[in-house]
């Protein structure tokens, strides 16, 4: 499950990674993307709301996610990624309350765990996209 492979690149202990960190990972373990490593850096400036605690590392992360796997330089696939994108977005605020790292942080973050309840959410709202949607994955299709 892309939610337990999420949780677990969140809450290791060897290495710190944000939550929109542990989304690209989670999913380039979970449906082995085999991504390069710079895709991983890219994640990097997105935790703690883009720095400013504005849009959600859980979030970002997962926009990141439905680009590499929905995008292509096809105009009518590019599309196609746009409308996933705002699907996303849409449901996530819908059953969330928000897209807003502060208040997300007030409502979910925890002491213990930090966020990972935040990128667990995000996870399991983007694994059923994925599904939803797995015969128009681009990625790796020539």
């Amino acid at each position: 499950m892309l939610e337990d492979a999420a949780g677990k690149q969140y809450s290791r202990s060897d290495v710190e990674r944000n939550c929109a960190e542990a989304i690209i990972y989670g999913a380039d373990d979970e449906y082995e993307l085999n991504l390069p490593e710079e895709a991983f850096y890219t994640m990097g400036a997105f935790g703690n709301g883009m720095r400013i605690k504005s849009i959600c590392g859980a979030v970002t992360g997962s926009l990141a996610v439905i680009g590499i796997l929905f995008n292509s330089e096809v105009y009518e696939k590019q599309e196609r990624m746009k409308q996933i994108a705002e699907e996303f977005l849409e449901e996530f605020e819908k059953k969330y309350g928000h897209l807003e790292c502060s208040v997300l942080r007030d409502e979910y973050k925890d002491p213990i765990i930090g966020c990972e309840t935040t990128v667990r959410m995000g996870a399991r709202l983007l694994e059923k996209l994925i599904e939803k949607y797995s015969g128009e994955i681009t990625y790796g299709v020539k």
